[in-house]
């Protein structure tokens, strides 16, 4: 299978929780997964049956290693985060970035360091 060039993938907590740990390794067995995972680890179980399901949804593929199975992410973390952070902005900030910034200068008390950054990065935006 080769990887996805265009995102339409909805996840579910549990499933973008695996597929941050397949990010980082790039390729793991459902053993290296739970092992990267926080206290209480979850049953061996229930990470194959997420593996399965995002195998079902076309954001994972395996290798076979002998009696083991290897996934690896067929979606780059980029591309789903391009796709969650645009219905975020569609669905809450109806599409506008300025609200976006507004919202997150009064909730999250960007410094004045962010806010510069944040200018100089609209600064060479509009340069290009």
């Amino acid at each position: 299978m080769k990887k996805n060039d265009t995102v339409d993938i909805t996840l579910t907590r549990g499933e973008e929780e695996i597929m941050q740990i397949l990010w980082r390794l790039e390729k793991a067995c459902v053993g290296d997964i739970i092992a990267d995972m926080p206290e209480p680890k979850p049953k061996y179980t229930t990470v194959a049956t997420f593996i399965k399901i995002l195998e079902n949804k076309g954001a994972v593929a395996h290798d076979v290693c002998g009696k083991s199975h290897r996934y690896y992410p067929l979606i780059a973390k980029e591309q789903y985060a391009g796709n969650v952070f645009g219905d975020l902005l569609k669905n809450y900030f109806g599409g506008s970035l300025s609200q976006v910034v507004s919202f997150f200068s009064e909730r999250e008390k960007i410094s004045a360091d962010e806010m510069d950054e944040i200018l100089d990065i609209m600064q060479k935006m509009r340069t290009k």
